[in-house]
């Protein structure tokens, strides 16, 4: 018995091979960048996700946008406090002042509030003034040296001079016509009187000026008021 050659045996038709070895070439040269399988994902899961991914290209850019956004907020500095404004008292004149008045008046509430004394020192303080000079820083043309200083006018009330009409045995003509000096002499005699704080206005002022006139103070107790209201 002559035996035929295997490619013309009947074990396998030849277009069968064909077909096999096309199938194994394409499965050498098939395309890797199929996503991996995730545990618990199937291919088919797999694939969707992937497409799903590929159809909306944003989603990533956008996700990263957030994060970011998210970081400088949390790290974002506060603003510092603007500091708050400190100075002199500055008020507009009240009760008809003219504003050299009203300098003299708020002069004599910054010793008050530098000394640590309560409104009603203020009160008495202003109320002798305006009656002593009505505020004006005055000197006197019985003390030619009173006239080298800033004043207001020119009194001849003896030889008083400044704001409260002090003499010469309250200290020296250039502390008398100083407003601050003068204003803090005055509150150091008042502070000495005990309890004078409980008297009325007019009668501890008079207790530290000894006038001719004790009640002449009390008058202008109202305009003191508004004056130590409007800067204290």
């Amino acid at each position: 018995m002559t035996l035929k050659p295997f490619w013309e045996r009947n074990i396998l038709p030849q277009k069968a091979l064909v077909a096999v070895a096309a199938l194994a070439l394409a499965l050498a040269f098939a395309p890797t960048d199929r996503p991996a399988a995730t545990p618990g994902r199937n291919a088919a899961q797999v694939e969707a996700a992937a497409g799903a991914e590929r159809s909306e290209p944003g989603v990533a850019s956008r996700s990263k946008q957030r994060t970011e956004t998210k970081t400088e907020t949390a790290t974002a500095t506060p603003a510092a406090p603007t500091p708050a404004k400190t100075g002199p008292t500055i008020a507009e004149p009240v009760g008809g002042l003219s504003r050299a008045e009203m300098d003299n008046a708020i002069a004599i509430v910054d010793v008050a509030k530098r000394e640590n004394l309560p409104k009603r020192a203020a009160i008495v303080a202003l109320a002798t003034a305006l009656q002593e000079s009505h505020l004006r820083n005055l000197a006197n043309g019985n003390l030619p040296q009173s006239l080298d200083h800033p004043n207001q006018g020119v009194g001849y009330d003896y030889d008083s001079v400044g704001l409260f009409q002090q003499r010469p045995n309250w200290g020296a003509i250039d502390q008398l016509m100083d407003p601050h000096e003068s204003a803090r002499r005055f509150y150091a005699a008042l502070t000495r009187i005990p309890g004078w704080g409980d008297y009325r206005v007019t009668v501890a002022a008079q207790m530290v000026q000894g006038s001719a006139f004790p009640d002449a103070y009390a008058k202008w107790e109202g305009l003191a008021t508004q004056i130590a209201d409007s800067t204290m």
